[in-house]
């Protein structure tokens, strides 16, 4: 009597071996020739065909592929670039003037439409957040103009990002985590679909490759499918990209201050809170300048997290929670995600601030810098508004320590308001006096920059007392009033 186990191996091998993958020239039909360049074709060449041997009368910029059969067609934005006339040209050698639907220049990802008065084959995505490294994939493109080319390889990594490196390369799109591939591919693959090897479905498209001397080393980037579905959509009802919007600016925290701070990678290293828009989501959700923000929809925030990626592609419309640090309090918060295009984004400051060096300050013990109460005058030459409440940076001639500027206001120390310069000094004391200064030698100071109109934290030196006693001889020390 045949087992279970051998039933069940049976069915498997047997469904292994008859499941319909689609072959490579039904997967051949979905990917188009995309021509942006200037170049002068007469309309009568629309429709002709092309040559026999595969290599056509002009070299294409890139490639693209339809998805969907009334003639919607993906590509690069850099393939087309700037062109105001894009041809396409099918696998039959068929071809159409394209429409421009929407271009996202952030994600690297350009939408056409063509009226080929017919039904087209087009292409179906995976899933891409289910793809494993090491899982098979196949490019079909037309590198340097050889056209229906495939190559084979496997995904080498997931999620990498690029977002440092893409003005350096001068194509892709920075709110991207890419798929790594060693797929060969080279000039002319840009746009076309990486196809997975045992489905046939899309999961991603290829957009960039690294090479030193224009062939191709086996590293390239494709944009995950996923990703592609969610641009696509967007451009498709809104001819651009809606992002995500918190209205809350953030600076990544040094490893110094992260330390200062108390902070570990269970917990979530966190970001500082720079910005808070007025009636902005991140405001309605009482968050302020100066938090950390731990995580936000679940996810922790670590050294690797792309910030942009995260805060551009949170579920619009929804709610999420929010995880912050405030004056050494774990707070939990719930914001409404908003949504911008990028087009909605603009702001102007003026850097043009009048930094004074004459002004009166009182040095202090354990930092080495000299400070000053704001005053109405001082609040006019350096531009700082009259609801903020800290502590003038006014002489750094014996500091050394990470970049600050004088003209900077200290608005918090380890996350405690410090609105005077009697209260720096106490809060100061608390400090060095605590368990904490035993372990660590430094401060997390939250500042406001008046120059580029920016607030950071900044890990400062914590000095022992017998290192300051004496001022320099051209201290100006302020007069203390009876």
């Amino acid at each position: 009597m045949i087992s279970f186990r051998l039933l069940a191996a049976i069915i498997l091998l047997f469904y292994a071996e008859t499941r319909c993958v689609p072959s490579i020239n039904k997967l051949m039909e979905t990917v188009v020739e995309v021509i942006a360049s200037e170049k002068s074709v007469s309309d009568e060449y629309m429709g002709k065909k092309d040559s026999s041997d595969g290599i056509g009368k002009e070299s294409s910029d890139g490639a693209g592929f339809i998805i969907d059969k009334k003639g919607y067609i993906v590509t690069n934005c850099h393939v087309i670039n700037s062109s105001e006339k894009i041809r396409i040209v099918l696998s039959n050698g068929n071809e159409y003037f394209a429409k421009i639907i929407g271009k996202d220049e952030r994600s690297d990802i350009a939408l056409l439409k063509i009226d080929a008065k017919t039904d087209l084959p087009f292409v179906r995505f995976a899933d891409s957040d289910k793809i494993e490294v090491a899982d098979q994939v196949i490019a079909i493109g037309n590198p340097f103009g050889f056209k229906k080319t495939v190559t084979s390889g496997i995904i080498s990594y997931k999620g990498r990002d690029l977002s440092d490196k893409i003005s350096e390369l001068g194509v892709g799109g920075d709110s991207v985590l890419y798929l790594q591939t060693d797929v060969t591919v080279n000039y002319g693959n840009s746009g076309g679909p990486l196809f997975l090897y045992n489905s046939g479905e899309v999961v991603g498209m290829i957009t960039v490759f690294f090479s030193e001397d224009g062939r191709s080393i086996g590293i390239n980037f494709a944009i995950p499918s996923n990703t592609l579905k969610t641009v696509i959509s967007q451009l498709r009802n809104y001819g651009k990209m809606r992002r995500s919007w918190t209205g809350m600016s953030v600076s990544q925290l040094d490893s110094e201050v992260s330390s200062a701070l108390g902070l570990t990678e269970e917990q979530g290293l966190g970001v500082a809170i720079t910005r808070v828009e007025k009636d902005s989501p991140a405001s309605l959700a009482g968050i302020q300048v100066s938090d950390i923000l731990l995580s936000i929809n679940e996810e922790k925030i670590t050294n690797n997290t792309n910030l942009e990626y995260m805060l551009s592609n949170l579920p619009i419309d929804k709610v999420v929670p929010v995880q912050i640090l405030r004056q050494k309090v774990t707070m939990k918060l719930s914001l409404k995600v908003g949504s911008r295009s990028d087009d909605d984004f603009s702001y102007g400051f003026s850097e043009d601030v009048h930094i004074r060096k004459d002004i009166p300050y009182e040095k202090i013990d354990g930092i080495n810098i000299g400070v000053t109460d704001l005053t109405i005058d001082l609040r006019k030459s350096f531009e700082i508004q009259d609801t903020m409440n800290g502590v003038l940076i006014s002489n750094l001639a014996d500091y050394k320590g990470p970049d600050i500027s004088i003209g900077g206001v200290i608005l918090t120390i380890n996350q405690k308001p410090v609105p005077s310069v009697n209260e720096l000094k106490v809060e100061l004391q608390k400090i060095s006096a605590s368990e904490d200064a035993k372990k660590r030698d430094k401060v997390a100071f939250f500042i406001f920059d008046p120059k580029i109109r920016r607030y950071d934290y900044v890990a400062i030196p914590l000095k022992s007392k017998s290192a300051n006693k004496k001022d320099p001889p051209d201290s100006k020390k302020p007069k203390k009033s009876d």
